[in-house]
């Protein structure tokens, strides 16, 4: 969802449905109230905002922020990260029709553990703003480096707040669920992985079974006792709320509560205390649960959090994020006698570049009427990955068919799409709501993307491209293998265009399940309403 150019976000979002006067007249505005006429004050909250970060999430807050500050007055909090700037630096600036605050923490602290996602210095500074701009409603869109107390606050101060979750990152602290040990996706959840995946080598595993061998006589299957139950549970409220007024007796309260809960059909769920990665899910978890509403831009995103956290389908929804793709044109493919397999995107692991070069080099000894295309750059952690696969490339016979194109501008995107026949999308994760699979049906381009998540997802709901097994070179080499053979193929790898929401009308919705939660009058949409409706892109 890495965005690449910051022209991106200074495009007005266009309406595709209502304007806001038709919303105030409708019955519904599909999953949010009507959008009343009068003004809210709104607090939008992120861990970036552009200029200074240029993501997906980042991009998407700011155009809500300045949507919605069309008819309402909108305030941001956002971390910032310059490391000349002291740790915990505030400062306001004014852009835009908001009003917005910067928080800087440059760099997270990940010794102890907790330190990586507490911080109740900042969560402190967030109270006070809060408490000065006095908002309606607050809204999480991401809260890595702010600290998770500033999920406490809307409770606190008796205010409504709404979190989207945009990723795995209240599950997972690297935010994808894939494990950087042994690049396998972590489905079920593996909570013993999570050390050396986050510290490789300097992990000190503290798993359950070598915490039992201190304690002679205990089996380390044994099931825990109710007093050690209410124990872990105390001891991890007590963590979790350090310097709060009678926290003591909260946590002893909050203790019986979970230890009961765990013993009925309650959507609570048993902690360990042995494994601090367990404890972060666990006391991210109840937080979320706090929240008036949870929201995902996709319908696998969603279904993920009610698996595994159990999260209830009335607490959380399926809402696509609202999109400006003004700036894609479907252009006619240059013209070429080779098939041109292609991948734009972020050079990281995560998004499987490798083993689409592996698939490619299996598929090119066979053919020798393909190319590969790779649009992107690395990050600067990944400077190595790159180099190793352009150096994999260069020892194989088809090296003068993979061409490493670099970085390009995201406002050019029609042109590099214009460059390939077929689009692969070959990420190792689940890419919950891939923006380029949107980019690839607005021009008409086939796609091949792995089977798992937002990648199935769209696939499936669009009827449209092929799948392959996820992280599997050699499943990606036979559909390569099969186009190359019969292009005639390809144009039944062409579905339906995705239907798309607009950043005014995604807007307007949110405002509308402000208000209903403001008057303790919203309702969630069915499951299967989000599902004909496509997550509120389609009239219900």
């Amino acid at each position: 969802m890495l965005r690449k150019d910051l022209d991106l976000w200074e495009q007005p979002g266009l309406g595709l449905h209502k304007s806001l006067a038709d919303a105030e007249s409708t019955p519904t505005a599909r999953f949010g109230s009507p959008a009343a006429v009068n003004s809210m004050r709104i607090l939008q909250v992120s861990h970036e905002l552009p200029p200074h970060e240029i993501a997906g999430t980042a991009i998407y807050t700011l155009n809500i922020a300045r949507a919605q500050a069309q008819r309402h007055e909108v305030f941001v909090f956002s971390r910032l990260q310059d490391a000349k700037l002291k740790p915990w630096h505030t400062y306001t600036e004014n852009r835009d029709g908001l009003t917005i605050r910067y928080m800087n923490r440059a760099d997270l602290d990940w010794v102890p553990f907790d330190r990586s996602y507490r911080d109740p210095k900042g969560a402190a500074i967030f109270r006070n703003w809060v408490a000065e701009v006095r908002p309606d409603i607050i809204h999480f869109q991401h809260v890595v480096g702010l600290g998770i107390e500033v999920l406490d606050v809307p409770r606190e101060l008796g205010i409504p707040a709404v979190y989207t979750l945009h990723d795995f990152w209240p599950m997972c602290p690297m935010g994808q669920r894939m494990c950087y040990t042994d690049g396998v996706i972590c489905d079920p959840i593996d909570f013993s992985k999570c050390g050396r995946c986050v510290y490789g080598d300097g992990w000190q595993d503290l798993s359950v079974r070598d915490d039992m061998k201190s304690q002679p006589g205990k089996a380390p299957s044994e099931t825990p006792s109710l007093r050690e139950r209410w124990a872990n549970h105390f001891v991890a409220r007590m963590n979790e709320t350090p310097g709060r007024f009678a926290r003591r007796p909260r946590a002893a309260l909050n203790a019986m509560r979970r230890t009961l809960a765990g013993m009925s059909s309650s959507p609570s769920l048993p902690i360990s205390a042995a494994n601090p990665f367990e404890i972060r899910s666990d006391v991210l978890r109840e937080k979320l649960l706090e929240m008036d509403l949870l929201i995902t831009p996709s319908a696998f995103l969603r279904d993920q959090f009610m698996q595994h956290w159990r999260i209830p389908s009335t607490q959380i929804i399926h809402s696509a994020n609202g999109m400006d793709f003004s700036y894609v044109k479907a252009l006619p493919k240059t013209p070429s006698p080779n098939l041109r397999f292609g991948f734009m995107g972020s050079i990281i692991r995560t998004k499987g570049v490798e083993v689409l070069v592996d698939a490619f080099l299996d598929a090119a000894a066979d053919h020798q009427d393909i190319e590969l295309l790779v649009f992107g750059a690395p990050n600067r952690w990944s400077v190595d990955y790159l180099e190793g696969l352009k150096s994999k490339a260069a020892a194989h016979g088809a090296a003068g068919r993979v061409h490493f194109k670099g970085r390009f501008n995201n406002r050019d995107v029609s042109e590099v799409l214009a460059q390939m026949d077929v689009l692969v999308v070959p990420s190792i994760w689940f890419e919950n709501a891939p923006l380029t699979l949107n980019e690839a049906a607005m021009t008409s381009t086939p796609i091949l993307v792995s089977d798992r998540g937002g990648m199935l997802e769209f696939a499936v709901a669009n009827n449209y491209g092929r799948t392959f097994e996820l992280g599997n070179s050699k499943s990606l080499a036979a559909l390569m293998r099969e186009l190359a053979t019969d292009r005639s193929k390809l144009a039944a790898l062409v579905g339906t265009q995705p239907p798309i929401k607009a950043v005014r009308d995604n807007a307007e919705e949110l405002v509308g399940i402000y208000k209903a939660i403001l008057h303790k009058r919203y309702a969630a949409p069915s499951l299967e309403l989000q599902h004909s409706s496509r997550g509120g892109c389609l009239p219900a």
